[in-house]
Order: C-alpha cells, then structure tokens, then sequence
C-alpha cells in the first residue's frame, strides 16, 4: 500500500516532469536555428550533432535532466511522507510573487558558491571539469554536466524548497528560465545586453568562464544572476571582446562517450592531460605568468590582477551594446 501512495505521489509530479521534456527539445531546436543566423562566436566551430562529444552531452541532458528530475521527486515525496512536519504550511501560505523572488534568490546564492567550490576545490573540480572540456561549445554544452555535480545542483540545492511547501509551479518556471538560460549562455552566437550584464549573468560573461585563459575560467560563477560576481569580486568583463579559445588547456582530447566522461573523475589534473592531451598545450595560468597546482587548473593562489585579468572599468565606460 505505501509503494502505491508513493508512486501515486510521483504520477502527480508527472506533468511538471513532461513540461520540461517539452521545453528542453523546443528550446535546443531554436537556438540551434539562432546559432546559424546569429554572427557566431567562433565561426570555425562546430555546432549541432555533427560538433565533437554531441552525443555525450545529449546523453548527459537525459540523465541529468528529465531522469534525475523524475528520481528527485520520488526521493523528495518518500522523505516527505516520512518527515510529514516539514511540510506543515511553510512558504505555501506565502504570496505565489514572494515565493518566486525568495526561491530565485537563494536557489541563485546557493548555486554561485556550490559554482565556485567546483573551481577551489580540488576534489570538486574533477567532477565539474567534464563541463569545461568542450572544445567547440553550442547550446547543447550546456548539459555536459558530470552526475555527482547534477545531483547537487537539480537536487540538494532545491530540496530544502520541497520540504518548505514551495508552490511546484515556483519550481518548474525558474527551471524552465534555467534551462533556457543555459542554451543561451552555450549557443555559439554572440549577443549584447550591454549594462545589464551587471544584474543577468549573459552569454557574453559565460563565454569568458570556459575561457582557456585563467583571468575568464576564475570568474562569472553566476546562474541567471550576475551580482553575486560583482559583490565577491569574481566578475570579469570586457566590452566587446569574446574569447579566443574555450576549454581546458592540455585535455584537448578528452573522451567522447558519456560513461568515460563520468569515469575521469578518479584522475588528477596530471593524469587526465597524460592520458588524454595531446602534449602541446601550455597552462593559460602559465602563459599568464602566474603560479599554477597543475598543468590544467589555474591556481586559486594567485592575486587578482593576475588571475581575473586587467580591472574592469566603472559602468558607464564598460556597457556594452545594448
């Protein structure tokens, strides 16, 4: 009788799940049309299935999108039933406007540091690196995501949200903004939003996130938010000007297939570029003149000048196009 009200409770979910089976394949199939009238970033790379490790990412978007958002649910509905005390009232008694702009707050606070510790941390970074390793990035990038990362980020961070009675509704916008928001930031065409890039966290910043060069890939941790950069000083922006390369410096190689993308997790920095480089990159960190832990990842242990690049200029003369 308990596994019928479990899997009643899931079926109920159902819809919000289909919502973003729905927007998910709606959103690629127009930025990828975007991507081919949209002046490109970097015209030489290539987008769409024919692109390197497309099919690891879209294997990736299944398992950590709609697979890990359906498991999420019935995981969440199990503990509810078993901690029923969590979910008297909470925010459900909250006007439905509060509750989006509570949830995208913090759910955005959360996820600029959860970004963050995946480049500080050591441990962290071997997981989060699978993201960084698109060589030629496109909308589809955005779901190159290791498994243990997903779970973090499409499950613990939200989790709090489910035991505090958050309208499913609150939940399934800011998740359809994010999924859209993150074809967006990865689609290989360039876009302007000019000064409001000092509150939304663009194409333009991120682009310079996946930066080979250091001063890029150490900065713009932001989700849909962009404020947190500039409140803790890891914002980097140029008017104008993309990057040159994207990637990971000296894992040009990295594996293609789904399962051997999660399975580099148990190397260094050091081993993945022996087993997988092609032993000709210098570190960006390196070429920056700045000390470096490994040959791939830019040390955290650098000032900000040389690790975040020249100063940003106030907001009048940085704008960029609007």
């Amino acid at each position: 009788m308990q596994v019928l009200l479990d899997i009643k409770h899931f079926v109920e979910w159902l819809p919000s799940v289909v919502t973003m089976g729905i927007v998910f394949f709606f959103g690629l199939t127009v930025f990828h049309i975007l991507e081919r009238i949209y002046p490109p970033v970097c015209p030489a790379y290539k987008t769409g299935p024919r692109r390197k490790g497309y099919i690891a990412d879209f294997t990736a978007s299944i398992v950590d999108g709609p697979v890990m958002y359906a498991l999420t649910k019935m995981i969440i509905y199990c503990l509810i039933m078993q901690f029923p005390v969590l979910v008297d009232g909470g925010m459900s008694t909250w006007p439905w406007l509060l509750q989006g702009l509570v949830f995208l707050i913090v759910n955005d606070f959360a996820r600029y540091w959860m970004h963050r510790w995946h480049h500080e941390s050591d441990f962290l970074w071997r997981f989060h690196r699978v993201h960084h390793t698109v060589t030629h990035m496109d909308a589809m990038s955005t779901f190159r995501v290791h498994l243990f990362e997903a779970a973090f980020k499409y499950g613990l961070i939200v989790l709090p949200f489910h035991f505090m009675h958050c309208d499913k509704s609150v939940i399934v916008l800011y998740s359809t903004v994010d999924i859209l928001k993150g074809f967006w930031h990865h689609a290989n065409m360039r876009t302007h939003i000019g000064k409001w890039n000092y509150i939304f966290n663009s194409a333009e910043l991120h682009w310079w996130h996946h930066s080979v060069e250091a001063k890029g890939q150490l900065s713009n941790y932001g989700s849909i938010l962009s404020i947190w950069d500039w409140l803790f000083g890891t914002a980097y922006y140029e008017k104008g000007v993309w990057p040159e390369q994207i990637g990971v410096e000296g894992m040009d190689n990295f594996p293609e297939t789904y399962h051997e993308m999660l399975a580099t997790a148990r190397f260094t920095d050091e081993q993945v570029v022996e087993r997988y480089g092609d032993g000709t990159s210098v570190s960006a960190a390196d070429a920056l003149d700045v000390k470096v832990e490994s040959p791939s990842k830019p040390s955290m242990d650098v000032s900000r000048e040389s690790s975040r690049g020249t100063p940003v200029p106030p907001m009048s003369a940085a704008a960029g196009k609007a």
